[in-house]
C-alpha cells in the first residue's frame, strides 16, 4: 500500500529531523554552560544563537 509506505517514510524523515534539532540544541546548551569564558563579549552570544 503506497500510502503507508508515504507515512512510514514521512515518519523516518520527522524523527530524524527532530533527534538532530535536539541534539544541535543539547550542544549549543552544552556549550554555553561549559564554557562560559569562551564568549565573553556579547557580540559572540549573539551569533552563536545563527548557528
Amino acid at each position: 500500500m503506497p500510502q503507508l509506505d508515504t507515512i512510514y517514510i514521512l515518519m523516518i524523515y520527522m524523527w530524524t529531523w527532530t533527534m538532530l534539532y535536539l541534539m544541535m540544541q543539547k550542544i549549543k546548551t552544552t556549550l554555553m554552560t561549559a564554557n562560559p569564558m569562551i564568549y565573553p563579549t556579547p557580540k559572540s552570544t549573539i551569533t552563536l544563537q545563527w548557528l
